[in-house]
């Protein structure tokens, strides 16, 4: 028993079909299960769970041992204070958060589905790259083709059940659903939460009343974003901490957004700093982009939106604090496709099924195949 395999049956409920509890013995149900977390932190972040008939939102920690939650500290370490649930192989001790307050556990061992261990020692004693890729092979493509173009329909409809948590959460309101599922991918997976963060405490009407003005964007997006707390000796940041000091006070914003932004094992060109920068740049031309979108003639035309250039401060920065050489901060293609997978054609194919339209679904499709595969590595 690894905890990778641990992380697999959680994320994919490798579990028999029966009812769950804790080991405090209360009723558990599993909602979400959350997003999987490879940086540091909770193993699983955005979780939802009901325990008992009370619900819970937070993040999840997974261990082989219960004990295990000591030996790594996390009794003393306030990040973990937001565990909704601590998920073992072995309950051997009950453990606490950072508050002394007992974190609920859900033993696994009782509940794995049948086979499932003997499925995982053949595969992982499989030295290919892929362990099941010569099973695909044989399979014949008259049963391929359409399990992959389900697929596709599943990926779409599963992401757009977020897209439904959105637009509910902006009173229906299509171009604010549309800035926020950006805010989210401008993030880029190890950024997506504290830069919808932003997007949610930063409406976009706000915004959108400084459209002409790059530095108040900036000033608006990096102080919500909490990036601009410290004093500054070069102009450019100490410029943008007063202007926002002045708008957040004008608009009564409930900012700075306590997030925590990670730049470890990323690429420059991906800190959370330059994607920032890159959508102060996109919302300085925002007319109505999302209703242009769905009208758009071709996927070649609605990517012209997103030519996007960093303000010159940043062509040789990739933080406020240290200078670099100088390189332009345009928005990559890989970083365009990105955004059409996981925010224009979900959206696109959500608009489609809201108001019973075929061809924005087929539209949604047709753009998805146009696209590159996803590069899913750490960038």
């Amino acid at each position: 028993m690894t905890e990778d395999l641990l992380h697999f049956i959680w994320k994919f409920r490798l579990l028999r079909p029966i009812p769950l509890c804790t080991t405090e013995k209360l009723p558990l149900h599993i909602l979400q299960t959350g997003e999987h977390n490879t940086h540091a932190g909770p193993d699983f972040t955005n979780g939802r769970i009901r325990i008992g008939a009370t619900e819970w939102a937070g993040n999840i920690e997974i261990h082989k041992r219960a004990s295990e939650w000591n030996l790594h500290n996390h009794q003393h370490n306030r990040a973990y204070d937001n565990v909704i649930l601590h998920v073992v192989h072995e309950y051997d001790k009950e453990v606490f958060n950072s508050k002394n307050q007992p974190v609920p556990c859900l033993e696994l061992k009782d509940y794995l589905a049948p086979g499932l261990l003997e499925k995982y020692e053949v595969l992982y004693k499989n030295r290919q790259e892929i362990p099941c890729g010569t099973g695909f092979s044989q399979c014949p493509d008259i049963n391929k083709e359409p399990w992959l173009e389900r697929m596709l329909v599943e990926r779409l409809e599963g992401k757009t059940a977020f897209i439904k948590e959105l637009f509910e959460f902006t009173g229906r309101n299509w171009e604010e659903t549309f800035y926020l599922l950006l805010c989210r991918n401008f993030g880029f997976k190890v950024n997506a939460e504290p830069f919808l963060q932003v997007g949610r405490h930063t409406p976009l009407s706000i915004l959108l009343k400084h459209s002409g003005n790059l530095m108040q964007l900036e000033a608006l997006l990096f102080g919500q974003a909490g990036l601009l707390e410290e004093e500054w000796a070069e102009e450019h940041p100490a410029r943008l901490k007063k202007e926002y000091t002045f708008l957040k006070h004008k608009y009564g914003l409930s900012g700075p957004v306590a997030a925590e932004w990670k730049f470890l094992r990323m690429r420059p060109g991906n800190f959370p700093t330059i994607r920032i920068a890159q959508m102060a740049a996109f919302l300085q031309n925002y007319q109505h982009t999302f209703s242009r979108v769905v009208e758009a003639p071709n996927l070649a035309e609605a990517k012209k939106w997103f030519n996007l250039q960093a303000s010159p401060f940043w062509d040789d920065h990739y933080t406020f604090k240290e200078t670099s050489i100088k390189r332009t901060k345009k928005m990559g293609a890989s970083s365009v496709e990105n955004l059409f997978i996981n925010t224009i054609c979900p959206l696109l194919f959500f608009y489609g099924c809201l108001h019973d339209e075929e061809k924005y679904k087929e539209k949604a499709l047709a753009w998805y195949t146009g696209l590159e595969a996803e590069d899913n590595h750490i960038s």
